[in-house]
C-alpha cells in the first residue's frame, strides 16, 4: 500500500512503472518456484503482487516475456555476485572454488529464485522461446575466461574451457533444481565441498596446490 506521508516524494510515472514491474517479477519468482510457470496464471501473479491483471499486461506481452524477465532478474542478481568473485586478485583455482561456493550459497539463501529460474528456463525451452543450451553458453563466458587464464598461468591442466564451463554450469543448475523445495539445503555445505574438490581435481595442473592457496 502506498504511503500517505506528505514528506515522502511522489514517484514519477516511470519510477512507478519500474516498481510495478519489479513487484510483478518478485511475485512471479515466488509463484513459479511454488507452482511452476504453467501453474501460475498471469492473473494469479498480478493478485499475488497486489495489482489488477491489467498491470501484468501493461508490463509484459505474455507469460513468455514474464518468464524471460524472471530469468534475467535472477541471472543479473547471481551474476553480479559471481562477477565480483571472479574479479578478485587471487589464484584461478581459488576463484573457481569461490565461484562454486557463491553459487551454492545463493541457492541456499534464495531457494525461490533458484527454483524460479529453473522453472522459467524449462518453460521457455518447451515453448521454443529459449533453450537451456543457449542460456548456458551465454552465461559461462566469465568461466571460460577463468579457465583460459588458469591454463596460461600453469595453474590448470590442458582441457577445453567451454566444455568444462558448461559441465560446471550444468551441475550447479541441476543442483539448484534439486535443492529447491526440499530438505537438501541442510546438505549444502557438504555438497559444496564435494563440488569444489571435484572441479579442482578435474582442472588442476600436475603441480598440486590447494584451491585456497596452500601446497599439498
Amino acid at each position: 500500500m502506498a504511503s500517505s506521508d506528505p514528506k515522502r516524494p511522489r514517484l514519477t510515472r516511470r519510477e512507478s512503472q519500474e516498481r510495478t514491474r519489479r513487484d510483478l517479477i518478485a511475485a512471479a519468482i515466488d509463484l513459479f518456484a511454488a507452482n511452476g510457470v504453467a501453474g501460475s496464471p498471469l492473473n494469479a501473479v498480478a493478485e499475488y503482487a497486489g495489482f489488477s491483471r491489467g498491470a501484468v499486461h501493461g508490463n509484459f506481452a505474455d507469460k513468455d516475456e514474464l518468464a524471460s524477465a524472471v530469468v534475467a532478474s535472477v541471472a543479473i542478481d547471481l551474476g553480479a555476485q559471481l562477477a565480483e568473485v571472479l574479479s578478485h586478485p587471487t589464484s584461478t583455482r581459488t576463484r573457481l572454488a569461490d565461484y562454486i561456493t557463491t553459487s551454492m550459497d545463493y541457492f541456499r539463501t534464495k531457494p525461490a529464485s533458484a527454483a524460479a529460474i529453473v522453472a522459467a528456463v524449462g518453460y521457455l525451452s518447451r515453448n521454443g522461446a529459449e533453450s537451456y543450451d543457449d542460456r548456458a553458453k551465454d552465461s559461462v563466458g566469465d568461466l571460460v575466461a577463468l579457465f583460459e587464464e588458469g591454463q596460461r598461468l600453469g595453474e590448470m591442466r590442458s582441457f577445453d574451457p567451454l566444455t568444462m564451463a558448461l559441465a560446471l554450469r550444468s551441475v550447479l543448475d541441476t543442483t539448484a533444481a534439486n535443492l529447491s523445495g526440499s530438505r537438501a539445503p541442510a546438505r549444502t555445505e557438504a555438497m559444496t565441498s564435494e563440488f569444489v574438490a571435484l572441479f579442482d581435481h578435474a582442472t588442476r595442473s600436475t603441480t598440486i596446490t590447494d584451491p585456497r592457496g596452500t601446497h599439498s
